[in-house]
């Protein structure tokens, strides 16, 4: 489903109905201002095409995803290229490589993205930046981009509230946020991690939903509604927006991202749970 993560997310009996479209973007610093260019990712089962790509800034961008699945975008450090991260996730995806994981982690910035939809990410600085899109075939990449500088300033969008990843892992921030809107999601923790969003029958307990992600029941569990939404992988100190349209009622924050120092074992499995009402 979502990023590095997705072979975790793939063997979790949560967020079981189709994900509603999510838009996200990324808080934005200053410098010279200039016209938002607007990205047109289709993602295939094979590549990922990006549209509006030319002269591309560093800074906030419009994001349009077309297809099935989740277009992220991630830089790399000096040394590391698109085809080390393509081998390391893959042999993770396979052989449960822990190693291959951390290299992939510490070697690489993931800045968010969408599933489907659209929304604005930020490209923090000048550099190269390479679509992917991870799912039960592997790691799928597109075209790198060429991001130049100097950084375009842009307003930073009105939120209805916060969703902070913390360390523990754990999450913080809003309680009740509206069951139409945008929130901000920071990760403040020393890992990546996302937001998943699924609809939960009113009164479900944290420990329930533990409990069923634990058991590796088969099937739907029985606490598990329609609403759901799934955002991009935020590296740590990373932020974005994320634009939202669900059901009201209540709801599990979790993150399914594998823990390199318990294993691989999904955040959500070790207890990253957390209940909030769309009202």
């Amino acid at each position: 489903m979502a990023v590095v993560c997705a072979t975790a997310l793939a063997s979790s009996p949560v967020l079981l109905a189709p994900a509603t479209t999510a838009g996200a973007s990324g808080a934005a610093t200053t410098s010279a201002r200039a016209a938002t260019p607007h990205l047109i990712a289709t993602l295939t089962k094979k590549t990922i095409r990006v549209q509006g790509a030319d002269d591309l800034r560093a800074g906030r961008a419009h994001l349009e995803v077309r297809g099935r699945g989740i277009v992220e975008f991630v830089t790399f450090d000096k040394g590391y290229d698109v085809a080390d991260f393509t081998e390391d996730i893959n042999t993770y995806g396979a052989k449960n490589d822990l190693k291959a994981l951390k290299r992939a982690i510490n070697k690489s910035t993931i800045i968010g993205g969408l599933s489907g939809g659209s929304g604005t990410i930020v490209f923090p600085k000048p550099g190269a930046y390479t679509p992917f899109s991870l799912g039960n075939r592997g790691l799928v990449t597109g075209k790198t981009l060429v991001v130049d500088g100097p950084k375009r300033s842009s307003k930073a969008p009105r939120t209805d509230g916060n969703i902070l990843a913390k360390d523990g892992p754990s999450w913080g921030g809003a309680s009740q946020l509206p069951s139409k809107g945008r929130f901000q999601f920071k990760n403040k923790a020393d890992q990546p991690h996302f937001v998943a969003m699924q609809q939960v029958a009113e009164g479900t307990t944290v420990d329930q939903v533990l409990e069923s992600l634990q058991s590796e029941q088969q099937g739907p569990p029985p606490w598990a509604l329609a609403g759901s939404l799934e955002t991009g992988t935020l590296s740590p100190g990373r932020s974005m927006t994320v634009d939202y349209d669900l059901p009201a009622g209540q709801y599990a924050v979790l993150c399914f991202f594998p823990d390199p120092k318990m294993g691989g074992m999904p955040h959500a499995a070790m207890g990253m749970i957390e209940m909030i009402h769309l009202t």
